[in-house]
């Protein structure tokens, strides 16, 4: 009976701490996603940095931020990931047509299709809605940066070059 309750109280724990999830871009591709105290590693973005972007259609300072974003994606392909999470509800339409329109170069998910993912990061940090907001996550899969706000590009290249290694 003790080993029984010790098993149960090992996957609850398991359970409530850890989380496998997914996301879908608006491309249609489905990322793996395990998330577990202060590691976020996704499917596909192992050895790279990766900018988690929070960010609006209707932001003027998620907009603001965009250009960096897209030139420091085009700047280090093999180091980094931006990928862009649209979360004033808009659908992957609107979504793409947004992307195109302003030259996006990195993925974007529709917050319809990764809700897990976003409430994950919500519970397990200070995020309380305001964007643009930044989840920095090193090449080894730990979040090291939650920051709201438009951030100047060189200080996003200091992330990358700092959390690369």
């Amino acid at each position: 009976m003790k080993k029984f309750i010790i098993l149960l109280m090992t996957l609850l724990t398991t359970l409530l701490y850890a989380q496998d999830m997914e996301m879908t871009d608006t491309n249609g591709t489905t990322y793996k996603v395990y998330a577990k105290d202060d590691q976020f590693e996704i499917e596909g973005m192992e050895g790279k940095v990766v900018f988690l972007e929070f960010f609006g259609l209707q932001c003027p300072a998620c907009t603001e931020i965009m250009p960096s974003l897209i030139k420091l994606q085009e700047k280090y392909p093999k180091k980094l990931k931006v990928l862009a999470i649209e979360v004033q509800n808009n659908d992957i339409d609107p979504i793409n047509e947004y992307k195109e329109k302003n030259g996006i170069n990195y993925t974007a998910f529709s917050n319809y299709d990764i809700g897990l993912v976003v409430r994950y990061i919500a519970d397990n940090s200070d995020w309380q809605g305001a964007i643009p907001f930044l989840v920095v996550i090193d090449a080894q899969g730990k979040v090291q940066i939650l920051r709201r706000g438009v951030i100047p590009e060189e200080i996003l290249e200091e992330y990358i070059e700092k959390y690369s290694k």
